[in-house]
């Protein structure tokens, strides 16, 4: 299938991201190969947060307010949602099955719909034709609408949560670069761990 195919050339991306009641953040996404960076700015253009992954080390998330680190495992701990790794999340913004050459990507029988899971996490994605694209993904407590396509790249993302919570990313300008050099991660102290819930 085109939708799994490697990309072309490395992803850079700006959204417009609305989270809940919150407007008027902006989204980049940068990607170079396995690895990218994702970053969401505040109206002023101040970045608020960063999270970096790469294919050989844990995927970490930068609070820029705070001036701490924490590792991250997915998109919830950047969007406040669902269970979907960083590299595989980016594969969805460009068009593509959100699914690295190790996940196992098995077809639904009866349906336009694949099943992509990886170590500790699946999801399912609703598939389109005439063109070929994404149109959903859930998994658990959470799910995914694309739409807005052009060909198979989503100009519209809406994700929920079982819970209400809810994410919006609309696409402003997307650009391919060959052999993207990433900017460098902040050095920053790991986060303190929160305080344990009074009893």
């Amino acid at each position: 299938m085109t939708l799994s195919r490697p990309l072309t050339a490395d992803l850079g991306a700006l959204y417009r991201l609305r989270v809940g009641r919150t407007g008027g953040l902006r989204l980049a996404v940068l990607t170079a190969g396995d690895a990218g960076r994702l970053t969401v700015s505040d109206p002023f253009g101040s970045a608020v947060s960063l999270a970096a992954w790469s294919p050989t080390e844990s995927a970490m998330l930068y609070d820029l307010r705070a001036g701490c680190r924490l590792e991250v495992k997915d998109v919830s701990a950047v969007l406040g949602l669902g269970r979907l790794p960083l590299p595989q999340a980016a594969r969805l913004l460009a068009g593509r099955l959100p699914a690295l050459p190790d996940d196992t990507v098995t077809p639904v029988p009866g349906a336009n719909q694949v099943m992509v899971s990886g170590v500790g996490w699946s999801c399912r994605v609703g598939l389109a034709e005439d063109p070929w694209r994404v149109v959903s993904v859930a998994g658990g407590s959470w799910a995914i609408e694309l739409d807005r396509h052009t060909g198979a790249l989503p100009g519209r993302l809406e994700l929920h949560h079982v819970d209400g919570r809810s994410a919006e990313l609309v696409l402003v300008r997307i650009e391919w670069v060959i052999d993207r050099r990433l900017p460098a991660e902040p050095d920053l102290p790991t986060c303190p761990a929160p305080d344990p819930d009074p009893a």
